[in-house]
């Protein structure tokens, strides 16, 4: 995890200005594109499950506090499974395990007093051993899975996300890690490091704009007009990045550009 700066929430002061003040908040290294994987693959697999086309949203890798995981995990629904690099959990809440269940069995949602029937909490332990596979983008290679208790949970895991199906029917799957991952700071690359990149350039001598009721007489024989004035330097472009400029001609019965340095002179 690492401290980065946050600002709180802003507080009125009495000439009618608005202060917030700083502090310093653990953010998760755990890469947003791991996540946005995990994300994708939940909708994929809720999908096949239920039958149905669902979109979901993703809340982004959090470090919670204590008060804030025994909320999160409180009576919750959790598989735990171990890792190479760090055990995971895919936590499932009682309000959404109940919302799951309707999605499962295409009925209304449960009132919160209602409990899964023994049919509902076979369906839901298919959901989520489905997405348990998930975890080996996030922990490595996957090792046996338990169930694990809400109070256990809450005191080992450190980074958590949720991914939310949208709609009418929203149910929350929460996954989290037993640590944060390590930030690493790959090596800078140099000119050697891409000696074998080939990048694909282009010389542009002359442009200009062309109406679409033009555009569409175009035929063989036309001729077009352009802006570009007679013996102006010709323009050297990498993708849309314009790299230089200079004259355009032939050399050795092949198209050429003299390549001009700052101040006109030849480049050498």
């Amino acid at each position: 995890m690492i401290a980065a700066l946050a600002f709180g929430p802003p507080l009125a002061l009495a000439d009618g200005r608005s202060l917030r003040q700083a502090r310093f908040a653990c953010r998760s290294t755990l890469p947003l594109s791991a996540a946005c994987l995990v994300a994708n693959g939940v909708r994929e697999q809720l999908g096949r499950l239920l039958a149905a086309e669902l979109e979901v949203e993703l809340l982004e890798p959090a470090i919670p506090g204590p008060g804030e995981r025994r909320v999160l995990l409180e009576n919750a629904f959790v598989r735990r499974v171990r890792g190479r690099l760090c055990d995971g959990f895919v936590i499932v809440r009682p309000a959404d395990a109940r919302r799951l269940a309707a999605l499962a069995f295409k009925e209304p949602q449960r009132p919160e007093s209602a409990s899964l029937s023994e049919i509902e909490q076979a369906t839901l332990e298919r959901i989520v051993g489905a997405l348990v596979p998930l975890c080996a983008s996030l922990c490595g290679t996957l090792g046996p899975v338990t169930r694990e208790s809400s109070e256990r949970a809450a005191c080992d895991l450190t980074t958590y996300f949720e991914v939310r199906t949208t709609g009418a029917q929203r149910a929350a799957i929460g996954f989290a890690l037993t640590c944060d991952p390590l930030e690493q700071v790959g090596e800078r690359l140099g000119l050697e490091d891409l000696a074998d990149v080939e990048l694909e350039g282009a010389v542009e001598f002359a442009c200009g704009t062309l109406g679409v009721r033009g555009f569409s007489r175009l035929a063989e024989g036309s001729t077009l007009k352009l802006e570009t004035p007679l013996g102006a330097a010709g323009l050297l472009r990498f993708g849309e990045v314009v790299f230089g400029r200079g004259a355009c001609g032939l050399r050795d019965g092949r198209s050429a550009l003299v390549f001009e340095a700052d101040g006109g002179k030849p480049a050498a």
